[in-house]
Formats: C-alpha cells, sequence, structure tokens
C-alpha cells in the first residue's frame, strides 16, 4: 500500500531537517543556545534543503557533512551538503526536487 503524503509548511520541514540534525549533531554542539540549522535554506518546485549551523563545529572525519532535504510532502532525506560548490549544489537540489516529484513524495 501506498502511502499518502500530504503538503508540509516550510515551518513543519525546518522542524524535520531541525530533529535530524540534532540526530546527527547533537554530541558535537558545545553550546546549548546554537541553533542547529543555519538560517540560510534553498527552495526548488518540490523540496527545501537545510543545512547544519557552522557554529557547530564536527571534527575531521567523523561524520559526512550533511544536508537536508524535505519534500513539500514532508519525506526527508540526510544528504551530502555541497555548500563549498555552488554549482553542483544547484544541480543536487533540482536533482532531489525531481527525486521527490518522481516518487509523488
Amino acid at each position: 500500500m501506498d502511502t499518502i503524503h500530504q503538503p508540509v509548511t516550510f515551518e513543519e520541514a525546518r522542524k524535520a531537517a531541525e530533529n535530524a540534525a540534532r540526530s546527527h549533531v547533537s554530541n558535537f554542539r558545545k553550546d546549548e543556545s546554537i541553533p542547529f540549522l543555519a538560517e540560510r535554506h534553498l527552495e526548488a518546485e518540490h523540496c527545501w534543503m537545510f543545512f547544519r549551523n557552522e557554529a557547530i563545529v564536527v571534527p575531521p572525519g567523523r561524520l559526512l557533512d550533511w544536508a537536508y532535504c524535505v519534500s513539500k510532502r514532508g519525506s526527508l532525506r540526510s544528504i551530502a551538503d555541497f555548500s563549498d560548490d555552488p554549482v553542483r549544489l544547484q544541480e543536487y537540489l533540482l536533482t532531489m526536487s525531481n527525486y521527490f516529484r518522481d516518487r509523488g513524495e
């Protein structure tokens, strides 16, 4: 049986991404006042992409540098963060948007 995904708001998507970030980086957050996510985000037709707050320093080799992609129907994927390559980042945003569209997520 297929799961029916209902549209979510930006705030709901951001909260889902924040929860995923919390599970990945909470051990590295030195100050509880630091938000898990950066303020910036990207948006495509079928998803939003959120990024870890760079004030949370993850030691090299400890963890993939995660970003979080949430479909506009509420599906979440932890993905590689290509923020250091704007062209690749934009391509990946569109790839994820198409991924969610094609799966009805």
